[in-house]
């Protein structure tokens, strides 16, 4: 990782490649994960509601059939061919009303049973419900003998073969004799109130595949589902299907096959609903399934409603990939035109890299035109304006210092007594020009510095604005890259600042400011909105204390940026919570009646051996600093005959002591930093600040 860093370093071209392609490739890969995301969340959350709501109807319209059954016998018990029938009165038999009622209703029996005969068929629970004037209605699994009992077809029918069904569980039966029927009773009542006889009838389910289709006919009408897709239902009894539309391979009716082990354990053994994905004989569906109980309450078998998942998941893919296949071709395209922007900006800049590299060996190497007419141009003109003064200067005093010499040697031939003293002299003179070459050759450098941080400016400012402008087009979709944008414009934000700073110390540095009577307690007081979003995002408080009486002579802006510089090394220094405190009181130093301004944090405090060097440019422990925040506030103050001083104790925080003059002096104090910056320059590579 450092080596990558190391080489990214080494070239702007790559720093800014890097910068223009990371965030776009990032967006698309998380556009394309969110996208995948999203839509599988969103089409099973879909597919899942429709099937579970699919397995209510289902399970309503079996729940139908049984009621149908049970209003059909009630109006057969109530009717007068019936009454007249068992009376023996009446134009049609018994036999001819049952048989006659059993067919209009779509029965596979309908028969009498006396008391006797209930107590022998059924099981003691339910006849003796029956017995005391109780209809039962429901489902319910009959075994063999009961079937042979009722009608020796429904053995037959009932009977069914099982089919080898892959992860269903592992079990030795080979046939299915047991029949699912739904099942009315209704009792007959004499004048009495007692139960004379019992109305029995009913339908098998096993291999009614009319049941099933009209089901599945009314949950998935066309339309409800892909072309390709089909809905499907199911009876079990138990884990066996004895009534479904599921096909088999050979198109089959899937009759005979068993649920997968995992359903039968969530709705058979534990009494669950199940709604999720399912292999069905021979295919994953989205399916839900639901456990039916007997007239006993007893788990019985289950109720299946569901179609195939292929269709959905193939359309969710060929979905997918046209996403990314789009993607793709808008990233490549976004590529190709960052790379050619970005050689098309870096060739002037590498062009000046190399002209000021060669320029120590050559001072006649001039960078010229740079095939652009934008601010790169304007500073590569600036730059060869500059050298050429500087091969000016550095000519003139080498004629002037080959004319000392030449009058010191002519000199010291007739005095050849002062010989030690003159070589004292030439010495002196020598290190004087020395000085002088060195003040002049800062000098060239203060004036290129203010010019390449004012030609650099702008484009930062472009930078700037284009990842905002890219951030506000993406709007929500930004949120995968945030935090790469916020880096790119939290970097600028930084060269920025270190730009501003370079040029507000090249503009004023050698100016004394403007200074008019100023009411301190006003300038204080506009300070708060200034800093009220940096607080606010630190969680901490900002307190005034304090009044001043006296006015004093200040330039407002300057002494705004003063305070607004302190008061945000205070909210970096402190923590959430804490309050920062700026007391403002009249103060006597200097033998000079003034105003002093404190601003006071809680943070860790400064080291002592710190404290003596924190005002010196460059000067900076945090690794965001430029170390001329605070060398700016005291060239600031100072040329406006104020001063600036700290105290702190380790653990308990520090505390800021601007001192304002009421009369500023007539002659400007002396600039102590630029000195200091000028200093500092040679050493850039050390830099430092204080950091509490």
């Amino acid at each position: 990782m450092k080596s990558v860093r190391r080489w990214l370093d080494a070239s702007i071209r790559r720093r800014l490649l890097w910068m223009a392609c990371m965030p776009l490739l990032l967006f698309s890969l998380a556009l394309v994960g969110l996208t995948h995301y999203w839509t599988s969340t969103y089409s099973d959350r879909q597919l899942y509601m429709k099937v579970r709501a699919d397995l209510a109807v289902a399970s309503r319209l079996l729940d139908s059939l049984v009621e149908q059954q049970r209003t059909r016998l009630a109006e057969l018990a109530g009717s007068h061919a019936l009454t007249t029938a068992l009376n023996g009165t009446g134009t049609l038999s018994l036999d001819d009303v049952l048989a006659e009622t059993r067919t209009a209703n779509e029965l596979d029996w309908l028969r009498l049973l006396s008391p006797d005969e209930l107590m022998a068929q059924l099981d003691t629970g339910v006849a003796q419900r029956l017995l005391h004037g109780d209809t039962i209605a429901g489902l319910d699994a009959l075994a063999p003998e009961r079937l042979n009992v009722i009608d020796v077809l429904l053995t037959d029918r009932a009977r069914m073969a099982l089919r080898v069904t892959p992860r269903a569980q592992a079990t030795a039966r080979q046939v299915e004799r047991k029949g699912l029927v739904s099942r009315v009773l209704y009792p007959l009542e004499d004048e009495d109130g007692r139960v004379r006889l019992v109305l029995d009838g009913g339908r098998l389910l096993n291999r009614d595949a009319a049941l099933v289709d009209d089901i599945r006919d009314l949950l998935y009408a066309p339309g409800t589902l892909p072309e390709s897709s089909e809905g499907t239902v199911t009876l079990f009894l138990g884990d066996v299907r004895v009534a479904t539309n599921v096909r088999l391979v050979n198109g089959e009716r899937a009759i005979g096959t068993r649920v997968s082990n995992r359903v039968a354990q969530q709705v058979l053994e534990r009494g669950e609903r199940f709604i999720d994905r399912a292999f069905v004989v021979s295919d994953w569906y989205v399916a839900a399934y639901e456990a039916l109980s007997s007239m006993q309450g007893e788990r019985i078998g289950m109720i299946y409603a569901g179609y195939p998942e292929a269709p959905f998941s193939r359309l969710y893919r060929e979905t997918l990939l046209q996403i990314i296949i789009v993607l793709a071709l808008v990233t490549l395209m976004s590529l190709g035109l960052v790379l050619r922007g970005v050689e098309r900006m870096v060739a002037p800049i590498k062009r000046m890299h190399r002209i000021i590299r060669d320029v120590r060996e050559d001072n006649h190497l001039r960078i010229g035109e740079i095939g652009c007419h934008d601010e790169l141009a304007e500073l590569a003109q600036e730059f060869d304006t500059m050298l050429d003064r500087l091969e000016t200067h550095q000519n003139a005093l080498r004629r002037a210092a080959v004319e000392l010499e030449q009058r010191v040697d002519e000199r010291t031939r007739s005095l050849r007594e002062k010989t030690r003293a003159l070589e004292q002299h030439i010495l002196l003179l020598k290190q004087a020009r020395t000085r002088l070459l060195t003040q002049e050759k800062l000098a060239t450098l203060g004036e290129l510095t203010a010019g390449i941080a004012h030609e650099i400016n702008n484009p930062a400012a472009v930078i700037l604005g284009h990842v905002e402008l890219i951030e506000q087009e993406l709007g929500n979709d930004a949120a995968p890259v945030k935090e790469e944008i916020d880096i790119i414009i939290a970097q600028v934000e930084r060269i920025r600042a270190l730009i501003d700073n370079l040029l507000r110390y090249s503009s004023t540095g050698h100016s004394r400011p403007m200074l008019q009577r100023q009411d301190v307690n006003a300038i204080v007081a506009s300070i708060e909105p200034l800093v009220r979003h940096s607080i606010d995002k630190h969680a901490q408080h900002l307190v005034f204390k304090g009044h001043a009486e006296r006015h004093v002579e200040c330039d407002s802006a300057q002494l705004q940026q003063v305070l607004v510089n302190l008061i945000l090394n205070a909210v970096q220094a402190g923590n959430e919570g804490q309050h920062i405190a700026l007391t403002l009181q009249d103060s006597d130093r200097y033998a000079a009646p003034g105003v002093s301004i404190d601003v006071s944090d809680q943070g860790p405090g400064i080291p002592d051996h710190l404290q003596t060097r924190i005002f010196d440019p460059f000067f900076t422990t945090r690794e965001a600093g430029s170390g001329l925040g605070l060398a700016i506030c005291a060239g600031i103050l100072r040329r406006g005959g104020g001063d600036i001083s700290v105290s702190s104790t380790l653990g308990q925080g520090a505390t800021f002591h601007v001192w304002l003059p009421c009369h500023a002096p007539s002659s400007a104090f002396e600039d102590d930093t630029t000195r200091k910056l000028l200093e500092g320059l040679s050493d850039v590579a050390q830099p430092g600040e204080y950091k509490q």
